[in-house]
């Protein structure tokens, strides 16, 4: 949402806002009067008129807007945009002293040319504190406002600026903008600080993930939240540093802070390693799936890496093809890779990111995999997402849809916020990806490509070509392995931390191209597998074998 311009619905809409403030301190019985300021100074903010100060209850609003509508100047430059201390004072005489709250605040602003990421903000949401994001120039997601009803009021802590919870907030929304939390910042106003000028547009927005009307007395004390589990909160993300996932597994549990870091500090804070350890791994109780038997398991990330023009992108889009077919019971679809899709696991939409390939050859692709047209459930997107929407961000929108069954990102590099040899970058891109496959429990397919150059000679050696990061090895469960051998293309599992006895397969596969359908066709019998791998009955022998020496060697 762009900044909004002045008009008169704004000081409307800050009239309602200040309301809404005085009824969250009034349900707690606090009388007294809140304060509209400007700093002394031009560090952070930068205001015309300096140290002004205005005083209101909750009879005064009109009184209050006023002075708003005059220090903004309607809009135009220069002017003061008013800061509110939100913190009930009673007076006495010339002197005000400070009573409490029954809100908490924060906000934080993504500077220079950062954009927040929906994490931030989701965890703000999961204590059923509101915000909503704060707008500079052509950035829509440069900052959170944050505001939180409470249950109980809280006492200030003496000169401070904020309430206990404040900093809580500013510390779980991860924002790095020290000089700007603790204030409060009127919604519609654009206020212009040292580091640009920073609008959060519409008050209402801040209670979108409510879901409901807002209204009145009922609507504040059906919303609010416990200043303790805030704070609970804070500490927990602290001790997790600040690991958005962990923060998502464990929740808020600080009595088992120690036990829920234990395994995770054994593996050396490693979360491929994590994943894999101790009764507190994650999806410990879940039954393990597969949408393509050996291949692709569900909710979770597999990689497809190959030197271009392996056809891996071709590979990516069948897939979607098969899985978005209304399969008859009695129907056997056609194999992937060889072997089979799990028709239960594939009655949701298959959506398909095609960042290199437009419109023209993915309908010709479709065309040829799909001629009678039966696959209806296929969702393409493309790298445009709308003004300001960062790929994560369109991610988490997927969150509403009811049923995804897979999602394909092809490929990698087209969808990042930056280097792909940026640690920090891909990481932030493959949480994304992880969060949709634990909360849709979608088979989330990544294809990457390889170094300029590369010429693997094994699917193993795949792993040695990836392009960027480490961590394009290191997050995704499955890598699977592409490259051409003359004129076959061979295809294996680079990696696999899921265990063979679950369906995995062993060795290496051997495929020719169908020209005129572009599927790959695997060869039959043993010319069809490359393998390396003992077989079940080589791998007695040897356990026999061994067992027997063992008892010949102690008698």
């Amino acid at each position: 949402m762009p900044m909004r311009p002045y008009s008169d619905d704004i000081l409307e809409e800050i009239r309602m806002e200040l309301a809404g403030l005085w009824l969250a301190h009034e349900v707690h019985g606090l009388k007294g009067q809140m304060q509209l300021y400007t700093i002394d100074g031009k560090e952070p903010w930068r205001a015309q008129q300096e140290g002004f100060s205005f005083w209101f209850g909750p009879n005064d609003l009109d009184a209050a807007i006023e002075h708003v509508k005059k220090m903004y100047n309607n809009g135009a430059l220069p002017n003061s945009p008013l800061l509110l201390n939100p913190i009930v004072h009673s007076k006495e005489g010339d002197t005000y002293t400070p009573v409490g709250s029954g809100l908490i605040w924060a906000t934080g602003f993504a500077q220079g040319i950062d954009t927040m990421r929906h994490d931030q903000m989701e965890r703000i949401h999961s204590l059923g504190v509101f915000g909503s994001p704060v707008v500079r120039g052509d950035n829509d997601f440069a900052g959170l406002k944050m505001l939180g009803f409470l249950n109980k009021p809280v006492k200030p802590e003496p000169g401070k600026q904020a309430v206990p919870g404040c900093r809580a907030l500013y510390d779980l929304s991860n924002i790095n903008s020290p000089d700007y939390w603790h204030y409060y910042m009127l919604s519609g106003l654009a206020y212009l600080s040292k580091n640009g000028s920073f609008q959060h547009p519409e008050f209402p927005t801040l209670f979108d993930s409510a879901k409901e009307q807002v209204e009145g007395e009922e609507f504040i004390t059906s919303h609010q939240v416990d200043l303790q589990h805030v704070q609970d909160a804070a500490t927990c993300w602290d001790a997790y540093d600040r690991h958005h996932t962990l923060f998502v597994r464990f929740g808020v549990d600080t009595k088992n802070l120690e036990r829920n870091l234990k395994y995770f500090n054994l593996c050396a804070r490693d979360f491929q390693l994590f994943d894999a350890t101790g009764p507190t791994r994650k999806g410990a109780e879940e039954k393990f799936e597969l949408v393509v038997n050996g291949w692709i398991p569900k909710g979770a990330t597999t990689l497809i890496a190959a030197a271009g023009g392996t056809g891996k992108s071709s590979v990516a889009h069948y897939l979607c093809i098969l899985a978005a077919t209304d399969w008859e019971k009695e129907e056997t679809p056609p194999t992937w890779l060889g072997s089979t899709i799990n028709k239960e696991h594939c009655t949701g939409l298959c959506i398909y990111f095609s960042g290199e390939d437009g419109p023209a050859i993915v309908n010709a692709r479709a065309e040829l995999f799909d001629p009678t047209t039966r696959a209806k459930r296929v969702m393409f997107q493309r790298t445009d997402f709308g003004e300001g929407v960062t790929f994560a961000q369109f991610m988490h929108k997927l969150h509403k849809l009811p049923n995804v069954s897979i999602v394909v990102i092809d490929p990698a590099r087209k969808y990042l916020l930056g280097n792909e040899d940026d640690s920090d970058v891909v990481s932030h891109f493959f949480e994304a990806i992880e969060e949709c496959a634990i909360k849709k429990g979608a088979a989330m397919v990544v294809v990457h490509h390889l170094a300029k150059g590369a010429d693997p000679k094994s699917a193993r050696q795949v792993l040695e070509c990836l392009r960027g990061s480490q961590v394009f090895i290191d997050r995704p469960r499955v890598v699977i392995g592409m490259y051409r051998d003359g004129p076959y293309t061979c295809v294996g599992l680079a990696k696999c931390n899921i265990p063979p006895s679950l369906g995995m397969i062993q060795g290496e596969r051997v495929f020719v191209r169908d020209p005129k359908s572009l599927g790959l066709v695997w060869l039959p019998g043993p010319d069809g597998i490359r393998s390396d791998q003992l077989s079940e009955e080589e791998l007695e022998q040897i356990k026999a074998e061994a067992e027997l020496k063992a008892v010949k060697t102690e008698s």
